[in-house]
């Protein structure tokens, strides 16, 4: 019951934390004079992923790499179909021109270079590979800091740095406290290491995502919400994993249907913003991506069952 009434309060802090986040960063992008999508893909995307990034990076020094890749893979599944399928359920939104041609391919593109670098390094992330990431992660966010548009939200928030770096930390706390009390409930069950990056730890530590994203689209800021999402998933994928790799050697051979499957999401979510009504995100599409979890969802226990 503890651990219950914990996470409750854990989520409580996220949700007002991430409050706080936001009208930080519409601040900070109108005072910086670049657009909203590039304060979601950095500054909250760094943010919020903080708890996948502590996961990770502890998982593998400690000696459970396992945990460090099935949290990745399966954060990043999780915020494609998981939280951009609720947020498009929640408040349908309207995808920008910058998203639809240049944002969400851009993530298919990083994703191929991944598997190219992990199919001609037999299937191993090494030194050398995360060192090959982690300059392709800094090459894309100048990219995106050029291509993107400035913001013309409405916003008469004061940029505070104060304020800005305390939501963040926060932010951070409360969600590895509520990862923390879920997983003492799933240690309860003798869980899988796995299935507990897949789900429990994946879902747990995306939570700050999917708080923020929800107050950035309540907030009528649907730019900052998909920046969020999508520079999440580039963070995990190159920052996490890169960095994790210099710590030790990473074996994707047992991960590669979990790779194929984050591919044909991603695939699924360029159609998906191609096909929209004027480009809109609707919750026949958010439907469909909560379809695609469910599908992983019995892959995964096919596979450890």
């Amino acid at each position: 019951m503890q651990y219950l009434l914990i996470t409750i309060v854990a989520l409580f802090g996220i949700i007002k934390s991430a409050d706080f986040l936001i009208d930080q960063s519409i601040a900070l992008a109108k005072k910086l004079k670049v657009s909203s999508f590039v304060i979601g893909f950095t500054i909250i995307a760094f943010g919020t992923s903080l708890p996948e990034l502590v996961v990770s990076l502890y998982s593998t020094y400690s000696g459970h790499p396992s945990i460090a890749i099935s949290n990745v893979l399966g954060s990043n599944i999780v915020n494609i179909c998981l939280i951009l399928g609720i947020l498009a359920i929640y408040k349908p939104y309207k995808l920008s021109k910058s998203d639809v041609i240049i944002n969400i391919p851009l993530n298919l593109i990083t994703l191929i270079t991944f598997i190219i670098l992990i199919v001609f390094n037999n299937n191993t992330l090494n030194i050398s590979s995360g060192i090959i990431l982690l300059i392709i992660f800094v090459a894309t966010l100048f990219f995106e800091r050029r291509e993107n548009h400035v913001s013309k939200t409405k916003n008469i928030t004061k940029f505070n740095v104060s304020i800005l770096i305390a939501s963040l930390i926060a932010l951070v706390i409360f969600g590895k406290i509520s990862v923390d009390s879920i997983l003492e409930f799933s240690k309860l069950f003798g869980v899988e290491e796995t299935i507990l990056g897949y789900f429990v730890m994946a879902i747990g530590t995306s939570l700050p995502e999917l708080i923020a994203s929800l107050t950035a689209i309540r907030k009528g800021n649907e730019e900052l919400g998909i920046g969020n999402i999508l520079g999440s998933n580039l963070f995990n994928l190159f920052f996490i994993l890169g960095t994790a790799s210099l710590i030790k050697t990473l074996d994707l051979s047992f991960f590669l249907i979990e790779v194929i499957m984050l591919s044909v999401i991603t695939i699924a979510l360029v159609i998906l913003a191609l096909i929209g009504k004027r480009f809109y995100f609707t919750r026949k599409e958010g439907i469909l991506l909560l379809i695609f979890y469910i599908i992983f969802i019995f892959s995964q226990l096919n596979i450890f069952t």
